[in-house]
C-alpha cells in the first residue's frame, strides 16, 4: 500500500534535513581543533547518518522513493554559517547554543511530521525514538550547562 504523496514528501524532507545536519557536523568535525569538540561533532554526525539510513529505509518500505537532494533550509543555511564563523573564533559557547538552536529545529521538523494523521506505527516508532534522543542530547547540553556555570 503506497503511502499519501504528502506523506512520503515529508518524511523525505526529514531526510534531507538529517543529511544537511550530518554534513554541519562533519564540516565543524573538520573545523574544530579542540579534541572534545571533535568528538562531540563526530558522535553527532553518526546519530545522523543513523537516523538518515532508518528514514531511508521506513520510506522504502512505505513504498516511496527516498530523495537525497533538497535545498539547503535558511535556518540550517545560517546555523551553518555561525557554525564555522564560532569555530574559526574559537567561542565554544555561542557555538553550542547554535547546536541547541539546530536541536530545536530538528524537534520542530519532527513534531511536524507525528502530528500528520495515518502515520503507521513503525514510521511513528521511529520517528519519536529519533526525536527523544535529540530531546535527550539537548537536556544533557542544558544540565552540563548549569552546573558548570
Amino acid at each position: 500500500m503506497k503511502f499519501s504523496e504528502k506523506i512520503l514528501g515529508m518524511l523525505n524532507n526529514l531526510l534531507v534535513m538529517n543529511y544537511e545536519v550530518e554534513k554541519v557536523y562533519l564540516e565543524a568535525l573538520d573545523l574544530a581543533t579542540e579534541s572534545h569538540l571533535k568528538t562531540f561533532f563526530r558522535e553527532r554526525g553518526f546519530e545522523r547518518n543513523e537516523f538518515g539510513r532508518k528514514l531511508r529505509g521506513e520510506i522504502e518500505k512505505l513504498e516511496g522513493t527516498p530523495k537525497f537532494l533538497g535545498m539547503l533550509s535558511s535556518d540550517l543555511y545560517r546555523i551553518s554559517m555561525n557554525f564555522k564563523n564560532f569555530l574559526l573564533l574559537n567561542n565554544e559557547d555561542e557555538l553550542m547554543e547554535e547546536v541547541y538552536r539546530l536541536k530545536e529545529l530538528s524537534i520542530e521538523k519532527y513534531n511536524e511530521l507525528l502530528r500528520e494523521i495515518n502515520l503507521p506505527l513503525s514510521t511513528c516508532k521511529i520517528l519519536v525514538k529519533q526525536r527523544d534522543t535529540i530531546y535527550s542530547n539537548m537536556n544533557a547540553m542544558k544540565s552540563r550547562e548549569q552546573f558548570v556555570a
